[in-house]
């Protein structure tokens, strides 16, 4: 075995005997001594069992997302030798460069899928165990079919134009690929809710009756049209309780999922719309989305200059004539999963500010902190998540405060506005 190979095993070891010792034993959930007692503890609404499964599933998700991510970028670099086993077999089948990139990229994501398919099987079945899924089996390997040929199509297209681009333009490809990643996101973004989330979900008008009536005069003090608030038939899936803003312009709009629907009061209920609204009111779609295209524009630049290094100084030496070879896409993935992975904590606090400003719009709209907090009390039984996080979870994953934060300023608000 090479030396390289031997240190990054050893050196992936060690890392991950870290994260085993601090996820699984570290005492990670505590709260500080003055909020025990108080309706931001969870031994206040949440029964000892729950608390246990709570901290329970959060540790195996935090252990499987910090060992996981480093291994997938690991098994990008050692897919390269089959990598250029599958170039070769596409190059004897067919002499169309179009068809050569459509062939290879399937064949590609297919084997990474079946690799990485014992894992997600594995993390649905601890879910499973711990009662926040009951997905079908059979709808859970449809989605996974329907996500390959999503990211097929959709990884065929962008990797020909990446390629056009690299030859029409070598020293500057990186720019116009910056350039052009601009229209694709904003159209993404447009079809997304009418195009691609039906392909996994129904989604409906809000059904009729008092609540919508509510629902409806909250939105209209919001600007938002009743054509664009939808319930989704999430149970299907999953016991947890969601909603969430969606798409761009037209297609625009407000979910609901239907387990939320089921599980909170009226009031409680209000307040979740009233916190979506928020983000729909103050476009914070626009705002997360013109944050990440200025922080690609340095990440595109510095991984340009990255992978082209690595190609030249390491590539090419097994095998990859360049940039531009077809199976140097293992790389070229693993250096934008890296560069990704580096500014997360970036993305998550825009995240963060971004979701206090919708908890501060919900108040400034229903006033109703009381019912706030009880809906984050059900939705941290309901979902089993701890009410607190330690700060490398929050710098990774943590898109929202924690469920403490956000009870903690709820109760500085009294129902002025329940009927």
């Amino acid at each position: 075995m090479k030396r390289w190979m031997v240190v990054l095993i050893l050196g992936f070891a060690v890392y991950a005997a870290g994260i085993l010792m601090y996820f699984g034993w570290a005492d990670i959930y505590s709260l500080p001594p003055e909020m025990l007692g108080t309706n931001v503890d969870p031994e206040t609404f949440m029964s000892p069992d729950q608390i246990q499964r709570a901290e329970a599933l959060s540790r195996v998700r935090s252990i499987v997302y910090f060992i996981e991510t480093p291994l997938q970028l690991i098994l990008m670099v050692l897919l390269v030798g089959i990598s250029i086993r599958f170039r070769k077999t596409v190059e004897r089948l067919t002499r169309r460069r179009v068809l050569q990139l459509g062939l290879f990229v399937l064949l590609f994501l297919s084997l990474v899928y079946a690799l990485m398919l014992p894992f997600d099987y594995l993390m649905l079945l601890v879910e499973r165990h711990y009662g926040v899924s009951n997905v079908a089996t059979g709808t859970w390997l449809t989605d996974r079919a329907k996500n390959l040929g999503i990211e097929w199509v959709t990884s065929s297209l962008l990797f020909l134009g990446l390629l056009a681009i690299m030859r029409r333009s070598p020293r500057r490809w990186w720019v116009w690929v910056w350039m052009l990643s601009i229209p694709l996101l904003l159209f993404v973004q447009f079809i997304q809710p009418v195009i691609i989330e039906p392909l996994y979900n129904e989604f409906i008008p809000l059904r009729e009756g008092p609540l919508k009536k509510e629902l409806l005069r909250l939105a209209a003090e919001s600007g938002i049209s009743s054509e664009n608030i939808y319930e989704v038939n999430m149970s299907e899936r999953t016991n947890q309780l969601n909603a969430y803003v969606s798409g761009i312009g037209s297609n625009a709009r407000v979910v609901l999922w239907d387990t939320t629907l089921e599980k909170l009061e009226p009031r409680e209920i209000l307040v979740v719309m009233a916190h979506e609204m928020g983000h729909y009111a103050e476009r914070h779609i626009f705002w997360g989305s013109g944050f990440g295209l200025l922080l690609s524009f340095g990440l595109v630049w510095a991984g340009s200059r990255f992978y082209e290094v690595l190609i030249r100084n390491w590539g090419t030496s097994r095998g990859l004539s360049g940039p531009g070879d077809l199976a140097a896409l293992p790389l070229l993935l693993a250096v934008v999963s890296l560069f990704t992975l580096l500014v997360t904590p970036l993305n998550n606090t825009a995240s963060r500010l971004m979701e206090v400003r919708a908890d501060r719009y919900a108040m400034r709209l229903t006033g109703d902190g009381a019912a706030a907090a009880s809906a984050f009390q059900k939705l941290a039984a309901t979902n089993l998540s701890p009410v607190t996080q330690p700060r490398l979870l929050q710098l990774f994953l943590g898109t929202h405060p924690t469920i403490e934060k956000r009870i903690r300023y709820f109760n500085q608000y009294k129902d002025t506005s329940a009927p």
